[in-house]
Parts: structure tokens; sequence; C-alpha cells
């Protein structure tokens, strides 16, 4: 059965918003009620018309990786859901395409496990519902600013009807504990700093500046460390590392008793969902396991 033509237009703008993705990735967010030839039958297609290229992931060939064209990114980038996405940065060669596919695949991978956790719970995440890379500047040099893997919109359903809004980091165990510390300082950083205007600096009114994050924020978005691509071992290892970052920082140990953190590994997430008590809060290492939106 072909698939409607409203599909086309969801790759094309799922691909442009998270830069690459499987073509199983890419039927578990749009068509998870299809067969997975339909949606590979699809990407062919779409390559026929010069959208989208692809490459192999493994010797084998089996399993490939697909990303758009310049006209194919050219496209979507007119797609009004994708107002204010950066057009992703095209590779310049397969070569390159293949080198940065790791940790792109594991942050779509985090957000398809989203996606299909909120339909078995009678929750609300779309495919789109994970923004990558949202940019805040809070001072000045590299370390002044806050670059998140993704943003993340998440319903909880039911009449108690719950928006949140998440952080989502993806550790693949690539970095070192020093890294997560600054990665975790430099939210507390953000989540503390106050743009006083020069000429409000020496009054009383510099109190009554709002801090940098209400600008975007309601409130202060969850931090919601998913950890991938790891044996559970150095995943549990992790968990530690960020229980001590937590414990030892006076900084992000204050952020933590206004801020929901917690850190899950991605595979707990993919069989049971975000919602199970799969997440270790990071503002307290002795409580139990529990669900994202009860962090």
């Amino acid at each position: 059965m072909a698939m409607p033509p409203e599909i086309d237009h969801a790759v094309v703008a799922a691909l442009f918003q998270f830069r690459m993705a499987t073509a199983e990735q890419l039927r578990v967010l749009h068509t998870p009620g299809a067969g997975p030839e339909q949606m590979r039958r699809r990407l062919r297609r779409l390559k026929d018309e010069g959208l989208v290229e692809d490459v192999v992931l493994s010797q084998a060939g089996w399993l490939r990786a697909w990303f758009l064209t310049e006209h194919g990114a050219r496209i979507a980038g007119t797609f009004p859901e994708l107002e204010g996405v950066a057009s992703p940065p095209l590779p310049g060669d397969k070569s390159a395409a293949r080198l940065r596919l790791g940790h792109i695949l594991a942050v779509v991978r985090t957000h398809t496990a989203f996606v299909s956790g909120a339909r078995a719970a009678g929750d609300e995440c779309a495919p789109l519902d994970l923004r990558p890379e949202v940019y805040h500047r809070f001072g000045e040099g590299r370390d002044g600013a806050v670059i998140p893997d993704g943003l993340l919109h998440y319903a909880t359903g039911g009449p108690g009807r719950t928006l949140y809004r998440a952080f989502v980091e993806v550790d693949r165990g690539t970095m070192g504990s020093e890294k997560l510390a600054a990665k975790l300082i430099g939210y507390a950083r953000f989540h503390d700093h106050h743009p006083v205007p020069a000429h409000l600096r020496r009054t009383s009114h510099a109190l009554d500046v709002l801090p940098a994050w209400q600008q975007h924020y309601v409130v202060f978005p969850r931090r919601l460390f998913v950890l991938a691509d790891t044996g559970e071992r150095a995943a549990r290892q992790r968990v530690r590392d960020l229980h001590a970052i937590a414990a030892g920082h006076p900084l992000v140990a204050r952020m933590l008793t206004r801020v929901k953190a917690g850190a899950a590994l991605l595979a707990d997430l993919e069989q049971h969902g975000p919602g199970a008590a799969v997440w270790s809060p990071l503002a307290d290492q002795h409580r139990a396991q529990c669900g994202a939106w009860e962090l």
C-alpha cells in the first residue's frame, strides 16, 4: 500500500530538523503501523527525486542513514513548521556524513523512544517535538552558552494534562567526567544568570531583573541525561559521576533544589517508556528511580 504524499513532507521535515535518520527511525516516528519496506521504498523514491541521499552504516550494506540533499534542504526550509530551525549543515561527501552519524542517530533514537512511549501511555510527543541544539548564550566566551542535544516538548494525557519541557543530553560515553561536570555547571550558570543592564547595576532595581532563562521559558526545563551506546556497567558509573558532580558543586546543588534532573539508560527508556521508573534523580542519589515527570 502506497504511503500518502504528506508522509513525504513529514520525512523531509524530520531529516531537516534531525540532520540524519535511519529508515526504521523514520518509520517509528511517522508510520508506526506500516511495515519497514514501505518506508525504505519511500526513501528510495525521494532519492530518485533528488531530495535525499543515503550512506551505508555497516559493511553488510543493509543499514543506511538518510540525509537531505541541498535541493531537499532548500525545499524543507520553506515548511512553516520548521520556521526558526537552522538549515542542516550538509556533509561534503558520504565519508563526512558517516563520521558524524553516531551521536546524531543516538539523539534521534532517544526521541523515537519518547514518541513511542508517549503513544503507548496516551501522552503527546510528536515527531518534531525534539528541537536539536537550541542555543542559549548567557555570557562571554566558549563557556558562556548552553547547547543541549535537544529541547523536548512533552504533554502527559488524562484530565490532569501537563506540559513539560526538558533539556536532553545524550551521552555515548565519549566524554570524561570533567566534561560532564562542565555541562552541569554551564546549566547552573544559565539558571542563575540575571542580565542586569549597565544603568541598573548599582541600583536597587537590579534585584527586580528576571533571570535570562525566563525570556524563553515559564519554568526552567528539566535536565534529562540519556546514556547510550555503552554497557550497563559503564552507564551506571556515569550515573554515579553525575551524582558526584551534583553533590560536589555548590552552584549545581543549588540549581537542583529548583530544577528537576535525572539520568536514564537509553535501553531502559526504549523498553519501558519515559514515564516508567527508569530515571535516577540527580538531586538525591539515595532516592529510588522514578518516571521522568516525577523527578
